[in-house]
């Protein structure tokens, strides 16, 4: 009885584990994405609108993120050189995307920064993409 009821407590264990990495990562069928934006800085001189501005500017960052994981960055570069001597360099970098499904799943300030926190589930990203949605 006593190893019966060992095995149990060990399968519930492992049951509560499951779709989780090691050390309690995140699951590796989700991606996340955190977007952040100062409240101070927007435009609006009332803080109100200030607030609405950081909040829909942390989640763009956020969907930006998504973006970025699930397409990849291109990365542009260029130095000039004369003599051998490095007088000028530039990087950019592009992201293009369609994020689909992603939910969020906090949004809150946080001192002077809006934070917005996404979570995509990438089996429901697969249906909508392959459906069409």
């Amino acid at each position: 009885m006593k190893n019966k009821l060992i095995a149990l407590l060990a399968l519930v264990t492992l049951a509560g584990c499951a779709g989780q990495g090691s050390a309690g990562s995140p699951a590796r069928n989700h991606l996340y994405a955190v977007g952040y934006a100062p409240i101070s800085l927007q435009r609006p001189a009332d803080y109100q609108q200030k607030l609405l501005h950081a909040m829909r500017a942390s989640r763009l960052d956020a969907y930006r993120e998504l973006s970025e994981q699930l397409s990849g960055v291109r990365v542009s570069s260029s130095s000039q050189l004369d003599s051998h001597i490095l007088q000028d360099g530039t990087v950019s970098s592009a992201s293009r995307g369609v994020v689909r499904g992603a939910r969020v799943v906090n949004s809150y300030p946080d001192g002077d920064m809006y934070v917005t926190e996404l979570e995509l589930d990438l089996a429901l990203y697969q249906k909508l993409r392959r459906d069409g949605l």
